[in-house]
């Protein structure tokens, strides 16, 4: 049924982002030579066995901060490109959380998959430069309302909100030593709390400083127009131009998610909802905000067109 669903009509694709790695992501898409050359082309971009890490793990080397990003954005733009291949038309629009928006960018044609890859390498070296002097990371917060997470902030000057992902769904930025005093603040009355496997403050203030040299490093990227349109994860503003989504791209690292921003986006569209990329994170994200939005999944692989 989802299969026939997806071929006739023009979904809106939201790409999950980094935390939606696991082994056994890749089972079944290596029959489908569309993820196959996706995935070989991040492998020989980055030289990160991403293949093997997604079949076999171990998940602590699938979780490395250099390995989990690679392996969304490849995982996901193979995905897309395996479903284009077997028949589905183009997205009515796209939206992505947080990294997510990368893998976005590039099923809409706006830079190459390498252009992608080397943006998560200049945000990597540049905050293993900038913040070697301290441990940094993200915290999330589950079941506690967005004015008890403010409020507690209020004590900690050197954390930021960093997403909106539902009424009672957050996650916060900062140095780690931070976000443990505020977990243990927060956790007697959330249902749950606590570190997140990244090793860097995204979605912060934090990250600002860094957005000249990363830009800097991406200077050589043309950007070109998308072949659909795109959701800004920081406001729910559609972006049509090229230019537009890639800056989005490259303020993304310093930019709040607002994921409860994008829900009346894809209201307001109307079309059906599909997400592209392993599990069922912005499904459950979606289905929170607003109860009406069912979000499909383009996780099992399409029947093959032709044996290959």
């Amino acid at each position: 049924m989802l299969f026939v669903m997806i071929m006739a009509t023009a979904s809106v694709l939201l790409f999950p982002g980094q935390g939606t790695e696991a082994v056994g992501m890749s089972a079944g898409w290596e029959a489908h030579g569309a993820w196959v050359d996706t995935v070989r082309t991040a492998e020989t971009h980055t030289g990160q066995p991403l293949r093997r890490l997604m079949a076999e793990g171990p998940l602590e080397d699938l979780r490395f901060q250099r390995h989990a990003p690679a392996a969304v954005l490849a995982h996901s733009v193979g995905v897309f490109r395996a479903w284009r291949e077997a028949g589905m038309p183009l997205p009515a629009a796209a939206a992505g959380h947080s990294m997510g928006f990368y893998s976005a960018l590039v099923a809409a044609g706006v830079v190459p998959l390498e252009a992608a890859l080397d943006l998560l390498a200049a945000v990597e070296d540049l905050s293993e430069a900038a913040f070697a002097g301290r441990a940094m990371g993200m915290a999330f917060i589950i079941g506690v309302t967005e004015l008890e997470v403010r409020q507690a902030l209020l004590a900690h000057p050197a954390l930021a909100l960093s997403n909106r992902n539902g009424q009672a769904q957050f996650t916060v930025s900062g140095p780690v030593d931070e976000l443990e005093s505020l977990v243990a603040i927060l956790r007697p009355s959330a249902l749950k709390a606590g570190l997140l496997p990244v090793q860097h403050p995204l979605h912060g203030p934090h990250m600002a400083a860094l957005l000249p040299a990363v830009t800097r490093r991406l200077a050589a990227v043309t950007p070109a127009a998308p072949a659909f349109p795109l959701i800004s994860h920081y406001d729910g503003r559609m972006l049509a131009t090229g230019a537009a989504a890639w800056d989005e791209g490259l303020a993304s690292v310093a930019l709040p998610v607002d994921w409860l921003a994008v829900v009346p986006r894809l209201r307001i569209l109307g079309a059906p909802l599909a997400e592209c990329g392993h599990g069922s994170q912005l499904a459950g994200l979606t289905r929170w905000a607003d109860r009406n939005l069912l979000v499909d999944s383009l996780q099992r692989p399409p029947h093959l067109k032709t044996s290959r």
